[in-house]
């Protein structure tokens, strides 16, 4: 994302998905938003009329992001519009944000540098997209995973029952290949950068050469990767197991960190730090060494959230915001969505 920085405001250009991530991230209700959209024009008596390319200003009340449909509409009330567009100032409008378009984000209290940067560095890695295909004797289920979150994208049943001469292996096969169809279909629609292919030892060791075959061709990484599980099963498996792998993809959901938070917290260590207030006095000591904080807290708890946010930064803490759509922030939400792993206890 291009950025260009003000005392009170931050220019940016949309370039893609994970910039309308860090743009729901960055965005606050009350921050008024400039920019072109399209609005219906309708004349003095009020009747329809043609819709228009507008220049606006938005004063934002509501921001809805949906992660893998790649949009970003940001609602609000029109305070700046051109003289020539009656009626419009005052009234409700929805901007949703377009790719290549220059925005302008003013703030009334001033923009935070650092925070917006680190913000921009953490997701600089967003654009990685990786279709987990987890396969099992019974099925083939497909998730998409970001640095925003993971979404299962559906499963596939397949079949080992034998049908008159043709053995449970050559059944298998045939309706593994049938399988395959689904994931390519799969691999168009989202456009994955990597494709890692995750399952037992039996399984995948049956199944490569066939992968190979339908995906080899497509022009996209493969990554095979043990464990115990496939089917759904396994993608929950991999998202406990498999960081080492995203992580060497530049993708990282927080899973490392929040397992850190509850070995901790089970060994009753001190060493901890669970909600606003403690994490605050943490941080007030110099004792934090990461912020992790639930993207929809970040959104949900506003300035306490940023206060926290900046404090972190300026005592030299690491942040990391993980996304709730994830194995690590749904753990990291039954805990509140904010806790702190400590250089040292502070217990009194």
């Amino acid at each position: 994302m291009r950025v260009g920085f003000g005392r009170d405001w931050v220019d940016f250009v949309v370039e893609g998905d994970d910039d309308l991530y860090v743009v729901y991230l960055i965005v606050d209700r009350g921050d008024l938003l400039y920019g072109w959209t399209v609005r219906e024009f309708r004349g003095s008596s009020g009747e329809r009329g043609e819709r228009v390319r507008v220049y606006v200003g938005l004063r934002v009340e509501s921001l809805e992001f949906h992660a893998f449909r790649g949009s970003l509409r940001i609602g609000g009330v029109l305070v700046d519009v051109p003289e020539w567009f009656e009626g419009a100032k005052g009234s409700h409008h929805t901007m949703e944000l377009m790719r290549g378009l220059e925005y302008r984000l003013v703030k009334s209290g001033g923009v935070d540098r650092e925070l917006i940067g680190r913000i921009l560095e953490l997701f600089s890695g967003a654009s990685v997209r990786v279709l987990l295909v987890s396969v099992s004797m019974e099925e083939v289920s497909v998730a998409l995973i970001r640095r925003f979150g993971v979404e299962v994208l559906g499963s596939v049943s397949v079949s080992v029952g034998g049908k008159g001469e043709e053995d449970s292996l050559d059944r298998f096969r045939r309706s593994f290949r049938g399988a395959l169809v689904r994931v390519k279909q799969w691999v168009g629609l989202v456009g994955p950068t990597h494709i890692v292919v995750v399952g037992n030892h039996m399984t995948l060791s049956l199944v490569r050469g066939l992968v190979e075959e339908g995906l080899g061709g497509l022009g996209v990484p493969i990554i095979y990767f043990e464990q115990g599980e496939g089917g759904l099963a396994g993608v929950y498996e991999f998202l406990r197991v498999g960081g080492d792998v995203l992580r060497k993809l530049n993708l990282d959901l927080g899973q490392g960190y929040v397992d850190e938070v509850f070995r901790r917290l089970g060994l009753g260590s001190g060493d901890v730090a669970v909600g606003v207030e403690e994490v605050r006095r943490a941080l007030e000591f110099g004792a934090v060494d990461t912020l992790l904080i639930l993207d929809e807290t970040f959104k949900e708890l506003g300035e306490v959230v940023r206060g926290l946010a900046g404090l972190a930064l300026r005592t030299r803490a690491n942040l990391f915001i993980v996304p709730v759509s994830s194995e690590a922030g749904e753990r990291l939400r039954g805990v509140g969505g904010v806790v702190a792993l400590l250089r040292f206890s502070i217990s009194s």
